[in-house]
Parts: structure tokens; sequence; C-alpha cells
């Protein structure tokens, strides 16, 4: 027997409340508090009268990592590379390559998806990116004049072919005098519409993520992860559900918004003053709240439990197969930077760091409070005083005291020894306890310009490799858990889902991209970017490959025009160029291919014939 609405809502209701990420769960907790320590907000011990300072360790770590970790992912172009499985696969892998990162960078805003998920799991545990693919209708009405019955007939065709509804809104049929004597033409008013798709990626905040407590790594393998989030009764009918079933869905109030993680990642208190619920005069902008569970259950009964898609607003699931189906893939990926092992739920910079900087707060706060009382000393003072003036405190101020008594016996100063000798040598063991933690010192995050003055190259380098590490090893992670899945799933997503060609430019050709005709890649290895170094030093090893080129060139003829270009186009690259054949010809251009059948002679060698002819002719003369 099949299960009921009822019964399937009770069955996501139960692995809600047992998921990670739930609000006001202990895991939501900690993401809001990491958020208030990113934006330095108060810790609520503060006193009143003394320094409210709060150190941003947490907000440094983050936003100094943050910039090498980009640049690894995004400065070659390209964010991962398919690995060809045989030399006859060189070729479509390399399309494939180059497609799917266009669809990612170009066709979506790649690099802003990037920076989000990364920037959350660097400090929230985890970030995700939800990906899927959207079809939009596009509606157009367009007017055509003096049309013959060939062109019509042509047009009619190739809007045919392209899959797009016409309606024809006007027509008018006039004749026109040509050479050949009077033509019919046509005048005519079409409406359009063509239905287009393309892939989304969008980063998801993850206060808007359930995953199962069971989940032990990718979300693929979940029995359970939930996307909640709001949408207007506008959007969900433009989705396709019924007016009249929207229409009685309970608005969004604002007393139901309870996460604390929500209100922490506000960065100013206006961001905090959104109003939810129902929109003045505007019905259509209520907000409803939206859930898009993808769980595995048995819902046909067959005894084999299946991964489904299932929607449900305001805890009812809509009519119709597009709200409750079946699918191949989680259309969520999970970003994780430093794991734990056999888990879900990863570590934080904030995990390394909490401790530190509310230790450093403590500090700071105690040294400002030191100054301050040094720089408005205490003063113990008798009845002769005015206490009004002993109460103010300005440069140059007056002291008033009564009597013909010496001065110095009305009042005296109570001194503050400084703490200030104390206190910096315990901030700077806290800030290279950080530094070791992290991975992110001085050196590296260009804090201290005078440390190259103080050592070697080579030392500096050596430290700053061995610094780098630890980013490293968080970059990796970040790309093996993360990008590399995103890439599979993009690449999925437009296998079975794009159905007519595209016309991409690759390495100056326009080549046509059908993905319909792609191989499964999912068994496949995606190499992110990672490099081999600074681009300094990069740029440098392919300098000197390109020289052993050369002697390979000659005497052993192993280099020819494609290895050479191979080369020629990772120098071009590598110093920020995205197009090598804009310097030099492709072995694969027609423009080399033609030139390979028409050589033109060696200037040099015409020289010397030109010079053997002029000898001859001299000899025959004389």
């Amino acid at each position: 027997m099949k299960l009921t609405d009822d019964e399937l809502l009770a069955i996501i209701e139960t692995h809600r409340a047992d998921s990670l990420g739930v609000e006001d769960g202990e895991l939501s907790n900690e993401r809001a508090t990491a958020l208030d320590r990113y934006h330095g907000r108060p810790y609520g011990n503060e006193m009143e009268g003394r320094s409210q300072i709060v150190s941003r360790d947490l907000s440094e770590a983050v936003d100094w990592a943050m910039p090498a970790i980009m640049r690894i992912f995004t400065q070659g172009g390209t964010v991962a590379e398919f690995d060809p499985i045989s030399q006859e696969d060189e070729a479509q892998a390399e399309i494939e390559t180059d497609y799917v990162n266009q669809v990612i960078m170009r066709d979506n805003a790649g690099w802003i998806v990037l920076h989000d998920a990364i920037k959350d799991t660097l400090l929230l545990k985890n970030g995700y990116v939800k990906h899927w693919w959207a079809e939009e209708e596009k509606i157009e009405e367009v007017e055509y004049e003096g049309l013959v019955i060939q062109e019509l007939q042509q047009m009619m065709q190739q809007l045919e072919q392209d899959g797009a509804e016409v309606e024809i809104k006007g027509q008018e049929v006039r004749e026109v005098m040509t050479p050949q004597g009077p033509m019919p033409v046509y005048d005519i008013e079409l409406k359009i519409k063509r239905k287009t798709g393309k892939v989304r990626i969008e980063a998801v905040p993850c206060e808007e993520i359930r995953v199962s407590r069971k989940c032990r790594g990718s979300l693929q393998d979940s029995p359970f992860v939930e996307h909640v989030t709001r949408k207007t009764r506008s959007d969900l009918i433009e989705m396709g559900m019924d007016r009249e079933f929207v229409d009685q869905l309970p608005s969004y109030n604002e007393t139901t918004r309870s996460g604390a993680q929500s209100f922490s990642r506000d960065s100013v208190s206006d961001e905090r003053r959104v109003s939810y619920g129902s929109s003045v005069n505007d019905r259509s902008m209520d907000e409803i709240e939206y859930c898009e569970a993808y769980i595995r259950v048995d819902c046909d009964d067959d005894g084999v439990a299946e991964l489904r898609r299932v929607v449900s607003v305001g805890n009812q699931i809509p009519e119709g197969d597009d709200w409750n189906e079946a699918i191949p893939e989680v259309a969520i990926t999970g970003f994780v930077a430093k794991r734990v092992p056999h888990r879900h739920v990863g570590e934080s910079i904030y995990d390394d760091l909490g401790d530190l900087q509310e230790i450093k707060t403590v500090l700071q706060r105690q040294l400002l409070d030191n100054i301050y009382l040094i720089n408005n000393s205490q003063t113990a003072i008798n009845e002769r005083c005015n206490i009004n003036d002993f109460m103010t405190s300005l440069p140059g101020g007056l002291k008033r005291i009564e009597g013909m008594e010496p001065v110095g016996d009305a009042f005296h100063p109570i001194i503050t020894p400084s703490i200030i000798g104390d206190i910096m040598p315990a901030i700077s063991y806290v800030d290279s306890v950080k530094e070791s933690r992290t991975g992110i010192t001085k050196a590296s995050s260009g804090l201290d310009p005078s440390t190259l003055s103080d050592v070697t190259k080579g030392a500096y380098m050596e430290n700053m490799a061995r610094a780098s590490q630890k980013i490293e090893m968080i970059t990796r992670l970040i790309a093996e858990t993360g990008v590399k899945e995103l890439v599979l799933r993009v690449h999925s997503l437009l296998s079975r889902y794009q159905n007519k060609p595209r016309i991409i430019r690759m390495k100056g050709k326009y080549i046509p991209v059908n993905p319909q005709q792609w191989r499964d890649r999912t068994d496949l290895t995606v190499k992110v970017g990672l490099g081999t170094g600074t681009e300094e030093q990069k740029q440098q090893k392919l300098m000197a490959l390109s020289q052993l080129a050369r002697d390979l060139l000659g005497p052993q003829g192993m280099i020819g025009p494609k290895e050479a270009f191979s080369l020629f186009a990772d120098i071009v690259e590598s110093m920020g160029f995205e197009m090598p054949d804009k310097f030099a010809m492709s072995p694969d251009s027609p423009e080399f291919q033609q030139k390979q059948a028409n050589p033109q002679p060696d200037p040099a060698m015409q020289i010397e014939q030109m010079k053997q002819q002029a000898d001859a002719q001299k000899f025959q003369a004389e």
C-alpha cells in the first residue's frame, strides 16, 4: 500500500526533529556564536565604565585565509578538469571540461557562489551549494514586414525546430512590384513562447539546511536532507502551484522566526527589522514556509527505499507529480574545510580560535582599563577640597582648596601601577598560539614587512611553505568534499536535461556541444587547480620547461607543433591571459592547416639560393 501524503509528512517531520541544523539546536547555536564572534559583538559580560572592546581574531583569520583559497580555485580560469580515459577521449574530455567550467563560472555567478560556500565552511563548519535544472518560459511579441512566402516558411520551420509555440496575432498580404512583376509579401505579427533551461547553482545559508544525524560524509549518501526557506505566494504560483491551493496557505509569521543563527548572520541591526508575514495591501507578497526534502523512503511499497524529492508548503504537499517525485541525486552539495572522520559536520576556524579570542579580549580590556586609570588617576581628598573640581578632569584645569594650610595636605593622588609590560607578552603569546593553530602567520598575512630584512630569502620561503601547509590542507578538503562533487553534479545535470546543442568558443574555435552524447564520468577523477606553488614559481618552472623543450626540438625531434602549443598555452594562462590562440595559431586551427598545406619558403634559404644563382651567372659570364 502506497504512503499517503499525511504519512509521508509525518516521516519527514520525524527526520526533521532529529536532524542536524534544526533551529535552536546545539549546532545552530554554535554557528550563531561563531557569527557573533566574527562580527565582534559583545560577549554579554561587559561592565559599565570599563572597556568593552572585543578582539577580532576570528575575523582576521577567516579574512586572511579567503584570498589565498579563492585564488587557488579561480586564478587559472578553470575550477576543475576531467581526465580522459583513453587517447581517443582526450578531445571530448577537454570539451566537457571547458563547457562545465563555463556553466559554473560564466552562466552562473560562480565566483560569488564559491566565495559564500567557502566562507561559510571556514566559519560555520559546513557550506552548502544547491544545483538544479531551471526551466523558464520567455514570451515575446514581434512584427515582420515584407516577407516573401519562402522567408515566411523558413522562419516558421525554424521556430518549430526550436520547440517554440507560435501564435499568429495578425496577418496581412499585399503586393509589391519587382522586376519580374507583382509579388505577394506578408506582414505578420507573432506571439512566440520559448521554454529555455539552464543549470543554476546557488550558495545556501547553513541555517536553511537540515541533515540526518546518520550522514557520514556526502549528502548523496544521507537518508534525509532538507532545504527550508521562504517563498512568496507569487513565487509559488509561478512555480506551477494551483492558485486556490496557494491562497489558503498560512503565511510565515515573524514570531515563527526563532532561530538565533538567522539573527546572528545579520551584519547590521537594520537587517533585523525585516517584517515577515503579510505585506501591506499585497497578499501576493506574503511569505510561505517552503520545504524541499530529499528523503529515502519506500513510497510505492516494493520493499526498497528510493530517493525522492518531496515539496511541502505550509505543511501540505501540493497536488501533482512535480512535488513528489523520484530523483537520481540530491540537489545539494556540502563543503567541509576540516573534516571529522565518519561525520558530516566538520570543524571551523572558530573551533580553533574561540577560546583564544575570549582570552585576548580579556587581556585587551585589562590593558585599556589600566591605561584609562593611569591617565585619569583617582585622588584621595579631605573636606577642604571642592568635590566638583576634582570630579572633572580637564587639561590645565584648576582645583579649589580652602584654608591656608599646605595644598598637598588636602589631597593625595592614588598611583595605579602600569601592567602594560606584563600584558603585552601575554598578548604576543596568544598570537603565537593562534598562528600555530591556524597556519596564518604575520609573514603570510603581510602584517610584518620587516620579516625579509631579518632573515634570508631561503629561510623566509621555507617558513612560508611550512605555515601554508594548513591552508593547503583546508583547500584540498574543500576541493575533495565540495568542489569536486559540485562539478560532477553540474556535469550530470547537463547530460540529463540539455537536449539541444550549444555553440561555445574553445581555443579560438566555435564548436557545438551536445551533453546528451556525453558518457557518465562519475567514476573519473576531477582535478582541482591547487597548482604547484605561487604564480611566480609556476612561471619559472614553465620557462625552464620551455628551455628543455627547445633542447629536445633540435636533434631529437621529440617536440611537435601540438606539444609546443600546449606548453605555450600553459605559459600564457599562468601570466593571466585566457585565450592563448590570440597570440599564436593552434595546430588544430584552419589557418595552421592551410599554412602546412602551402608552406612558405624559408627566407634564409631563399637568400642562399639567390647567392648561388648570382655566382653561377658570374661564372658563365666569365
